[in-house]
């Protein structure tokens, strides 16, 4: 028996939508357009729209000042110091147990 994610229908594709623009905005840097967004993912724009505006709005991106493009959110700098914080030299998914209730559930 499947384990009982949560989910239903399309919301897998749209969470693996949705980290995809993420990861693409951390490649591509601060700065970039939801165009350029678009046009490296593949995505149509108006998906990358939707998606650029939900991870704004979680705080996982955050709009430049003066409009002109994306940035990485307080949300993705708080992960990563999840991640710093354990001081483990492996990725958080290895991390002993020991680890884990060492730095909390930031590096389950």
């Amino acid at each position: 028996m499947a384990a009982d994610t949560g989910l239903t229908g399309r919301q897998p594709k749209a969470v693996q939508s949705a980290l995809a623009v993420l990861e693409c905005v951390a490649r591509l840097g601060a700065g970039v357009t939801a165009k350029e967004v678009a046009e490296s993912l593949g995505m149509p724009p108006a998906t990358v729209y939707r998606l650029l505006n939900l991870l704004v709005g979680e705080e996982y991106l955050v709009r430049l000042p003066d409009l002109s493009g994306f940035a990485l959110g307080r949300k993705v700098a708080g992960l990563a110091g999840a991640i710093a914080r354990c001081g483990c030299r492996r990725p958080p998914a290895l991390c002993s147990r020991t680890c884990a209730r060492r730095c909390g559930p930031g590096c389950t």
